[in-house]
């Protein structure tokens, strides 16, 4: 058992980084290393500090959900460190099924933050949460049900980078014929982001393979 779990805060708003920082700072069990406030300093620091626990805002900056990809980074690049995912924000399911999708332990809304020791000290405990697992499982066949054999290997075309263009001469069909299947692809997912980012998403989601 770890005897001091080392924890990193990854918050952008200063007020939530100090009440945090001072509501941890005195817990038998948990040693609060470093708070960043991005996701590009949430990687560096990984690479240069020990931590058991990360603690990321749903929110950093003005983009909605973009700590669940910071989060989807560290289940790639770090899967032993634990991943807790919080935020403000309580009446958006899908944000709060992907923080599972991408590997989060937990969800702890803000206004709960008392709960925060005891599920950072479970987290360590216990390498899955109780329903985390579950979920994960569900969301994943949710997302997966939802792709056809053609839409899989457009996607892998897209991962690999090449253009709508490359696809239709690859695969002999029209130009218009692909952007209607990739229109398609994006309408299911409810994405507002590119293809190419869609793309790159489920291949770390798992949901296709990079050949």
């Amino acid at each position: 058992m770890i005897d001091k779990i080392k924890v990193m805060l990854v918050e952008d708003d200063i007020e939530w980084q100090r009440g945090i920082a001072d509501y941890l700072g005195d817990h038998p069990r948990i040693d609060f290393v470093c708070c960043v406030a991005s996701r590009k300093e949430c990687r560096a620091a990984l690479q240069r500090v020990a931590i058991d626990v990360v603690l990321m805002d749903i929110m950093l900056g003005e983009q909605s959900g973009n700590g669940l990809d910071a989060a989807l980074d560290i289940a790639g690049e770090h899967p032993a460190v634990q991943v807790i995912i919080l935020s403000s924000i309580d009446n958006d399911d899908e944000l709060f099924y992907e923080a599972f999708l991408g590997g989060a332990y937990d969800f702890v809304y803000k206004n709960d933050f008392e709960q925060l020791p005891r599920v950072i000290v479970e987290s360590v405990e216990n390498e899955t949460s109780k329903y985390g697992s579950r979920l994960r499982k569900l969301v994943f066949d949710r997302k997966k049900d939802l792709l056809t054999a053609g839409d899989v290997e457009l996607l892998r075309h897209i991962a690999q980078g090449r253009t709508q263009q490359e696809i239709s001469l690859l695969n002999n069909v029209s130009l218009a014929a692909v952007k209607k299947q990739v229109g398609r692809l994006l309408e299911k997912f409810d994405w507002s982001g590119s293809s190419k980012e869609l793309a790159d998403k489920c291949l770390k989601w798992g949901l296709i393979e990079k050949k």
